[in-house]
């Protein structure tokens, strides 16, 4: 039985991310820079709720490019962040440092991933989202976010 649900499962999830892949990527939404280092400035791209209304709270989801902490950028989860957005959640693109463009170890990357969600969480009003209910996500080393 357990073998019949993990497959229902992934089954799902493979639907899930072909429609996903089927929409069509819009141009990169606006940034807001969430910290400075020593390299440069780090920025978030926020996606917005078409429907969305400034005196309500919504959920967010907050995507982590995957890489190897070497590579990537925050294009990698467009397609899904639009998804969501489209289904009424706030979505952030985080961009942070790594190791082909700023020369970084894993440590800063994980540096800045935390200082996302904190500028995430002190913004929340700005951002119209709930700062107690932030998803965080990603892939490879952008999903091993703590």
């Amino acid at each position: 039985m357990k073998i019949i649900r993990k497959l229902f499962l992934s089954l799902v999830i493979l639907f899930c991310l072909s429609a996903v892949k089927a929409q069509q990527v819009k141009d990169m939404p606006d940034s807001v820079a969430y910290k400075n280092t020593p390299t440069g400035p780090l920025s978030i791209y926020v996606l917005y709720p078409g429907n969305m209304t400034k005196v309500k709270k919504y959920p967010c989801i907050v995507f982590f490019f995957g890489g190897g902490w070497i590579k990537g950028n925050t294009t990698q989860f467009q397609y899904q962040a639009n998804y969501f957005c489209k289904r009424g959640l706030v979505c952030f693109l985080v961009d942070y440092r790594v190791h082909s463009r700023q020369g970084t170890t894993p440590f800063e990357s994980l540096e800045d991933a935390k200082s996302a969600i904190r500028f995430i969480r002190k913004n929340a009003v700005v951002f119209h989202i709930y700062a107690d209910s932030v998803v965080a996500s990603g892939g490879s080393a952008g999903g091993q976010r703590r």
